[in-house]
Parts: structure tokens; sequence; C-alpha cells
């Protein structure tokens, strides 16, 4: 009789073992850390080339002058999107803001400066950038697109684009007319079958008056090659500032 509660309690102290065990193994299964997710916006992965920045000399200074004593976040230009003559100059400029912390974040966001006649500058505001709201946009665009008061100028520093992104915007504007389309960043890439492609350009469209803007140009790679272009977003500062 002994023999058998002896046996008994054996087997219950090696169950609750296998059951330590169980939940051991449930709670400390490896997930994703947010550091292997923090560029990663509606499916689409930020470009993380911290080089992408290009802006034009004033428009640079501007930028320098009033990010002295910042602190928090981390701003790299990636394109000037515009100016406004005002009793100075504002200057609206795309960034990839990162977060100083254990965990960096990283996002877009546009940067609003003012620089004043006497070369002081100053951020006035922070906006958001949502990559998805110009992923999914009209290839319609028109003059209305720079309504508010901005300025966009006519000529721009083409940057080189990664190879395979190079590869895609080429193959997908030839024989593209009507819009003179001119690179100036990868903002993200996004897999599906194939690869979609979020190009920061330069538009400028051949009327008898030109009218240039800043576009976001989606285009499709697929797996054989071939690569289109899905969608032209037309990036408004006067809609964003709203």
């Amino acid at each position: 009789m002994k023999k058998l509660i002896v046996l008994a309690v054996a087997m219950m102290l090696c169950l609750c073992a296998c059951t330590a065990n169980v939940t051991s193994t449930v709670t400390t299964e490896p997930t994703v850390s947010e550091s292997e997710t923090h560029t990663v916006v509606g499916g689409w992965t930020l470009n993380d080339d911290e080089t992408v920045g290009a802006l034009p000399a004033d428009a640079q200074a501007a930028f320098e002058k009033a990010m002295e004593g910042f602190v928090g976040v981390g701003y790299t230009p990636v394109a000037l999107l515009g100016t406004q003559v005002v009793a100075g100059t504002n200057y609206a400029i795309l960034c990839k803001a990162t977060t100083v912390t254990a965990a960096p974040e990283t996002s877009l966001k546009v940067l609003i400066i003012y620089a004043d006649l006497e070369g002081n500058a100053s951020i006035t505001d922070i906006l958001d950038f949502n990559l998805t709201d110009y992923t999914d946009g009209s290839t319609e665009i028109s003059a209305e697109m720079l309504a508010g008061g901005w300025f966009v100028p006519e000529e721009f520093s083409v940057v080189n684009l990664p190879a395979d992104a190079g590869a895609a915007f080429t193959k997908a504007t030839e024989g593209f007319v009507g819009n003179n389309l001119e690179p100036l960043a990868l903002l993200g890439t996004q897999v599906v079958a194939g690869t979609n492609y979020a190009i920061l350009c330069h538009s400028s469209l051949v009327t008898a008056e030109p009218v240039n803007g800043i576009v976001v140009v989606t285009i499709y790679a697929d797996l054989s090659g071939n690569a289109t272009i899905t969608s032209i977003s037309a990036i408004n500062v006067a809609d964003l500032l709203a």
C-alpha cells in the first residue's frame, strides 16, 4: 500500500514538473522585437539609407541652424518639398525622423522651418508624413497641386537610386510622356508578388507653362523583370498644413 502511495506522489510531482516546463516554453517563445519592426509602415519598409538628403544651399543652412540644440529625435533631410516667401522664407523639408531611444523608431516627417532676414532659423511645425497616403493615388496631376503659396523650384539634383529601384524606375518610365519625372529619393519598398517602390520625384508637366511639383511615384516590379507605374500622388504642403 505504501509503495502505491509513494508511486502516486511521484507521478503527481512528475506531472507538475512537465506542466511547469510547458508553461515556461510558452512564455519564453521568441517574438519580433520593436527594433526589428520600427521601419515598417502599412506594409512599407522605409529606406534606411542615411545619405539621401540633398538640399539646396539656403535650405541646408536653414536646416542646420534650426537643428542647433535640438535633442530627442534625429532628423535626416530627404528633400525640399517647397518654399514660401514671407518676411523671410519658410522651408518645407521632408525628413526621416529617428528617436534617440534604446529601441529607435523611424518615421517620415515634414519640418516647416522659418528663416528670417537676419540669418536666424527655427522649426515652426513638425508634420506627419504617412507614406501609405501617397502610394494609392491617382495619376491625375494638375496645376492645382501647388495651391497655398508654396513654390517648387524648377530644377533638383537627381539622385542615384539603389540598383534594383533604379532599374525598376528606368523600365517603368520608358515611353512615359506628358510628365518629366526625376527621382529624388527612394522612400520605401513593399514586398508583394514582386516589389513595390515608392520613389519621391520632381515632376514637371509638359505644358505651355510647365508646372513643377513633388510627387510620390509608386512602381510595381514583377518577378519577370517588368515594371509599371501604378500611381503618382502629388504632395501639397498646403494640404499637410490644413
